[in-house]
């Protein structure tokens, strides 16, 4: 068996599992191309695509790989289900560029989890997830390597169009979750964006366009509301179909490179941000935890003028965001 088996949650949705998927892609053999469980088989850049929960005897797998970013319970316990049945045909376990957040990252281990005391290597994206294993007891030797999809090489293609002024790249995670924590800070923001009043928004939009959590609407809120005289960059990023075809994670690099700051809850905008020498402000915001993650994990290499805000709640705001629910 010399088949390789990639096991991550939704691949290529949005654009921080395409830009994990070009570098878990990177360190594999291409040929024969990797075999990439998926919830929709399609022609995708350097694997092959099978069904979610595939026969790895039938596919000949002598390596499995669980990648990327896992934020669902049930996506986590599939990947270690799929490859329980191919570690007892003989299969290796590893992971690549493995991150675990949100209801995945849960206090109480996955079913499964203990087959990843034999993963080797057992490589990591942050610390985050380093101390959520230790946590669920994992006993494989850890190797955090942060970030690794910063190292992309930035397309400027879109970034050439903007204007030769100071630019503030904006990404800010959507959801109900979020809507309510800036509600009920809404001094604190105020305060933070203070000094970038009159600058042009450049959104960052990471996740899919429709996605409950989808960054862009988000963003295009919190730029009305708190930079009501800052002109908005790139209004074509509402088409949803330009924005899959146009947007690509090397051309958001090069985005973020035009910026002189980026505040974003999200991590690959940071994560650019910091590979280009920009000015990183991750705002953390909720539960989620992605900005402090990030910026934690990258702190000995954080340009001047970054920083990790946890903006505190206050009564105001708290009392009029109750009186409007």
């Amino acid at each position: 068996m010399t088949g390789t088996l990639v096991l991550a949650e939704r691949p290529f949705r949005g654009l921080r599992s395409r830009a994990l998927m070009a570098e878990v892609a990177a360190h594999l053999p291409a040929d024969p191309p990797p075999i990439l469980a998926s919830h929709v088989v399609a022609d995708v850049p350097g694997f092959v695509t099978v069904e979610t929960e595939p026969d790895p005897v039938a596919l000949g797998i002598g390596r499995v790989v669980l990648a990327g970013v896992f934020t669902l319970r049930a996506e986590l316990e599939r990947a270690l289900r799929v490859a329980a049945r191919a570690r007892e045909a003989g299969a290796s376990v590893e992971t690549l560029c493995l991150s675990v957040e949100r209801e995945a990252a849960r206090i109480d281990a996955p079913q499964g989890i203990a087959l990843l005391d034999a993963a080797d290597p057992l490589d990591l994206r942050e610390h985050h997830t380093a101390n959520t294993l230790l946590v669920w007891r994992v006993a494989a030797p850890q190797r955090i390597r942060p970030y690794p999809e910063r190292a992309i090489t930035p397309d400027p293609a879109l970034a050439e169009a903007l204007p030769p002024v100071p630019v503030l790249g904006l990404a800010i995670l959507g959801g109900t979750e979020t809507q309510r924590a800036m509600a009920e800070r809404g001094a604190a923001m105020a305060a933070l964006f203070a000094r970038f009043q009159g600058w042009p928004v450049l959104p960052l939009p990471v996740e899919s366009p429709g996605s409950p959590i989808d960054d862009l609407g988000a963003t295009l809120d919190l730029a009305a509301a708190l930079l009501p005289d800052s002109p908005v960059l790139l209004p074509e990023l509402a088409d949803a179909r330009w924005r899959r075809r146009q947007l690509g994670p090397a051309r958001l690099k090069g985005l973020i490179a035009r910026c002189a700051a980026v505040v974003a809850t999200q991590d690959l905008p940071l994560a650019y941000a910091v590979a280009a020498g920009v000015p990183a402000i991750g705002l953390a915001l909720g539960q989620d935890r992605r900005s402090a993650a990030c910026l934690s994990s990258l702190a000995n290499e954080l340009p001047a003028g970054s920083d990790l805000v946890f903006p505190p709640r206050d009564q105001v705001s708290r009392d009029s965001s109750r009186a409007r629910a």
